[in-house]
């Protein structure tokens, strides 16, 4: 049992050594198995030992080797090594509190015949009830939102943590995931927005509400403009929005929740929106920009070239 990372480390490694034999040993205490990459010949031949003996990372690779934990033992080192893989793309809180909740989950869902894409949607259902409790005008109804949703940001991660425990992973999932992701987004501004202006009456409110919608359409305009883009691009630039816009400021909300502060969030989105929609461009920007030179037929870009 191996991550999908740590064969690609493992070929990465034995490509910077042209001839060479590399070995990973498994972790189990039997050291029942070990990943070995190099020439086809040395491999056949099995002419020495390794050149060179990587070291493990994390929890991988494991080794079933006939005994009676091996399975259950397996799988719950491959859905541990979910925790450290999506740590590069990962907010702090996201990576220090939520992923220790969420592989456990996606551990045992993996053993029923819930898919990903099921926990996606009931996971934007639960984001968009949290939208509607915010826009109450009412203390509790919004503690209540900000509660449901960081348990819906904990949840978040589960939808591809299971796709990759099911090796049921697609382009189609991750965007579906992304789409889904700022669907709540945009409802929890527009519901805390809402609540605001029913709690003071102020008429601020209303403006305020317009002034991210511009945003909010920036950022939909890249996400359609990455989406147009060939797989492996798009996949880019998703880990790339992932890493970018971490929903750690569900914890804020709890607290200003707490406090009954929730409109100095309101503000602060309101301009905020501009800020991230502008990373965003320009992240698709330069990956859509390749994507198309990409695109053009060889003998196009040819010449170009003699040009």
């Amino acid at each position: 049992m191996l991550a999908a990372s740590q064969l690609r480390g493992l070929l990465a490694n034995q490509a910077a050594r042209p001839g060479e034999v590399v070995s990973v040993e498994s972790t189990d205490s039997a050291r029942g198995g070990s990943l070995t990459a190099g020439p086809l010949g040395r491999l056949v031949e099995g002419s020495g030992a390794p050149v060179s003996q990587l070291k493990p990372s994390g929890q991988l690779p494991f080794a079933l080797d006939g005994r009676p934990t091996d399975v259950q033992e397996a799988e719950r080192r491959l859905a541990r090594e979910l925790r450290r893989e999506s740590a590069g793309t990962d907010a702090l809180m996201a990576r220090w509190v939520d992923r220790r909740l969420s592989w456990r989950i996606s551990l045992r869902l993996a053993r029923t015949a819930i898919t990903p894409n099921q926990v996606t949607l009931a996971n934007t259902a639960l984001g968009l009830l949290s939208a509607w409790l915010f826009s109450l005008p009412s203390y509790w109804p919004r503690l209540i939102a900000a509660l449901m949703f960081l348990v819906s940001v904990t949840f978040d991660g589960v939808d591809g943590e299971l796709a990759r425990l099911k090796m049921v992973e697609s382009p189609w999932g991750a965007r579906l995931d992304v789409l889904t992701d700022n669907l709540v987004h945009v409802a929890i501004f527009a519901g805390i927005m809402t609540g605001c202006y029913r709690a003071s009456g102020s008429p601020a409110y209303i403006y305020l509400f317009a002034i991210p919608l511009g945003g909010f359409g920036l950022c939909a305009l890249t996400t359609w403009r990455a989406t147009r883009a060939n797989g492996e691009q798009t996949e880019r630039f998703i880990a790339q929005v992932e890493r970018v816009s971490g929903r750690d400021f569900a914890y804020l909300l709890v607290v200003l929740a707490l406090l009954d502060r929730i409109y100095y969030f309101a503000w602060g989105t309101a301009f905020g929106t501009y800020i991230f929609a502008l990373v965003m461009w320009w992240m698709t920007t330069t990956r859509y920009g390749q994507s198309e030179l990409e695109r053009q037929p060889a003998q196009a870009r040819r010449r170009q070239g003699a040009v």
